[in-house]
């Protein structure tokens, strides 16, 4: 008894003491609370970087910097939580959704992986959202429909920062005309990345230069696929975007040194790790700019008002330590020399260096509706123009490009009846009904056409060689013939391609269905688009590891049997490609795989609700949209010629919930909430 009076008895004293700490602390808490500028009143914000790399270092430490230089420094009028998730995408993720569980005003973020991740998470708009250190916005798949607009989610602001791929393409051309083999590794996972190997293809093209490609999924493997390509004959490498290959930049020159062979790198710092020139972004400037688009949110600017732009502050370094060792004769010009930010002398200290540049007030300025100039006035045209449509096939496809074209032209300021009329034409089916379809429209005086799809294409380039063409509805416009590449094109067209999203299919079903190996698709030999479709779905699908059998079919009729012979393979599953036979005939084939108890994956969207479990889709009326838009500056003077062609902009997900019920099939939690709609009432 003695010892529990004791023990009772030291609690109360412990308690007494305790409850005069509290008290004696009162004064000073209650204090904190009355003064102005203490923590209750600091803004909460958020920085997420992917990884730390000099890059995205770099992108921060611009960004700290001018929120300092705007009155927003850390511990003052702003409480910032700064997170990496040091190269793991499931970490980001993770990171993603704590930033937007409405603990933060403001959320910033750097790289593609983490703006991907955090708009993601963010897909209500809870968190106001800044980004920076972004090839290609428009590119990631976040809402972002168009550079140079406000057309995104109202939440959303930052800038892009486009590589200037073919800047660097012509000058190492310049430093060695010589040069014809360049080598790149990269990771086709990282959307930025695949967006400059995307531009590097199509300079190299118009260079003359073979572009030799190794594809990594780990920074580990960049030296093992760089030492492959130098067994294949590679005078030099170029890298782009690329942040698994940052993070092994040194093991890329390294294997470059011992071929002596060169590096030039879009990604600018790097000459200190061996390639011999950079030409990339200063992104200290990049990181200012995207610290000032922040503090004019958090000083009350619209983020909705933000118009998404690309902002490259270039920046030129040389490596003469790397020159002197080369077997070919790469030159460093004068004009380059004086150029460069940085050269690195022979002996690989600093020969000289420039301060750095200041970035124009005009793309860092929050562009807020009160403060936007109001729009010039839209200037009538000159003359009413006849627009004359024509299509091989009415389908879907056409009829929403054309509600997009009707409503393109609208967005553009022009009005039907005073400034264009619009006669509509279709073949059905028929390519020598198609023909005189194009005759009696040069007969009647037609200004501009507008042709959908890839048979009309073709029938274009035949037929119409002085007027005016924009197309959409079209896989491939090269191979259909009117052009080369995106700027190198017949002059007298212009337009829309909408090619299907095949390696989007192939990695989903590689990511998401790994049970799936075997696939089977139909194709039509008569339709060129037909073909290169089938061509570039099975390219995709032998690089994730999949398996694919084909099956043509000609006509309507061979349609049902065909499919039937198709999934009579031993398949996983059928995907269908795009063309016009199939996407007319789709419920056939959805009949057939229903008797063979497969799944069916399509590329075009009406086939959700004909029997497809999941659809990876363009946006049709977007495509139209965007031709309208093309359209509107031919009619106010701009030449077709001038004009580049634009690849697909926007894919849609669609899954039939029902249908993957019937058939047993789980759709990944993942895969859903990237769904924008989830059918469950097929109708097949």
């Amino acid at each position: 008894m003695a010892i529990l009076k004791r023990v009772f008895l030291s609690l109360v004293l412990l308690g007494a003491g305790a409850l005069t700490l509290l008290l004696s602390d009162l004064h000073s808490r209650e204090g904190a609370r009355s003064r102005p500028g203490a923590q209750a009143s600091t803004i909460p914000v958020a920085l997420l970087k992917h990884a730390s790399n000099p890059l995205q270092d770099e992108v921060e430490r611009g960004v700290l910097e001018e929120l300092s230089r705007a009155g927003y420094e850390d511990g003052g009028r702003l409480a910032l939580q700064r997170f990496s998730a040091e190269g793991d995408l499931p970490t980001a993720n993770a990171i993603a959704q704590r930033m937007t569980d409405g603990s933060f005003k403001l959320a910033i973020t750097i790289s593609t992986l983490a703006l991907q991740c955090m708009a993601n998470a963010n897909k209500d708009g809870r968190t106001v959202h800044v980004f920076g250190g972004v090839t290609d916005p428009a590119g990631a798949g976040v809402g972002i429909r168009q550079m140079n607009s406000t057309n995104k989610p109202h939440w959303l602001a930052g800038i892009g920062t486009f590589q200037p791929v073919e800047e660097i393409f012509r000058e190492a051309k310049r430093l060695w005309p010589g040069l014809q083999v360049v080598g790149v590794v990269w990771n086709p996972t990282e959307r930025n990345s695949e967006a400059c190997t995307l531009k590097a293809r199509e300079i190299c093209r118009v260079l003359g230069i073979q572009l030799i490609e190794a594809n990594i999924d780990q920074s580990k493997d960049v030296r093992e696929a760089a030492e492959s390509l130098v067994a294949r004959g590679v005078q030099a490498f170029w890298t782009g975007a690329d942040g698994t290959v940052l993070g092994a930049t040194p093991s890329l020159c390294d294997a470059a040194r011992r071929a002596k062979i060169p590096v030039f790198s879009n990604t600018s710092g790097q000459v200190r790790e061996g390639t011999l020139f950079d030409l990339g972004a200063n992104y200290a400037e990049v990181g200012r700019c995207v610290g000032r688009i922040a503090a004019g949110i958090l000083d009350g600017g619209s983020p909705a008002a933000c118009v998404i732009t690309n902002f490259m502050p270039k920046r030129v370094m040389l490596n003469k330590q790397v020159l002197k060792s080369l077997r070919d004769p790469w030159q460093f010009s004068d004009d380059l020399i004086a150029r460069a930010d940085l050269v690195l002398g022979e002996d690989g200290e600093v020969e000289s260096s420039k301060p750095g540049i200041t970035f124009p007030s005009a793309v860092l300025a929050m562009r807020t509706a009160e403060h936007q100039p109001a729009p010039p006035p839209v200037q009538p045209l000159a003359r009413r123009w006849r627009i004359q449509e024509a299509s091989y096939l009415e389908s879907v496809m056409v009829e929403e490009a054309m509600s997009g074209l009707r409503a393109g032209l609208k967005e553009a300021g022009l009005n039907s009846g005073t400034d264009f009329t619009i006669r509509t034409l279709s073949a059905q089916g028929d390519m020598a009904t198609l023909g005189s379809l194009l005759d009696s429209a040069k007969s009647a005086g037609a200004d501009l056409y507008v042709v959908y799809g890839t048979p009309t294409l073709q029938a274009a380039i035949r037929q119409i060689h002085d007027t005016p063409v924009v197309f959409t509805v079209v896989a491939d416009p090269f191979v259909a013939g009117a052009g080369k590449s995106d700027r190198d094109h017949l002059r007298n067209m212009a337009g829309v391609y909408t090619l299907g999203p095949y390696r989007e299919m192939a990695q989903l079903l590689r990511t998401h269905f790994p049970a799936i190996k075997r696939v089977g698709t139909l194709f039509c030999p008569a339709e060129v688009n037909s073909v290169a479709n089938k061509d570039l779905f099975v390219r995709e699908c032998r690089q994730c590891g999949l398996t694919v059998e084909t099956v043509a079919a000609n006509t309507a009729s061979d349609l049902p049997d065909a499919a039937l012979a198709l999934c009579g393979r031993g398949l996983d599953a059928v995907v269908q490609v795009v063309d016009n036979l199939s996407v007319a005939g789709f419920p056939a084939i959805a009949r057939a795989a229903t008797q063979a108890r497969l799944p069916v994956f399509a590329c075009q969207g009406t086939a959700a609700k004909q029997g497809a479990v999941l659809v990876l889709a363009r946006d049709y009326y977007d495509a139209g949209r965007e031709t309208a838009l093309m359209a509107a500056r031919i009619m106010r003077g701009e030449s077709p010629a001038s004009i580049p062609f634009s690849p697909p902009t926007k894919t849609q997900v669609l899954v039939n919930l029902k249908r993957a019920q019937e058939i047993r099939l789980a759709i990944p939690e993942a895969l859903l909430r990237q769904a924008t709609l989830v059918s469950d009432s097929p109708q097949h």
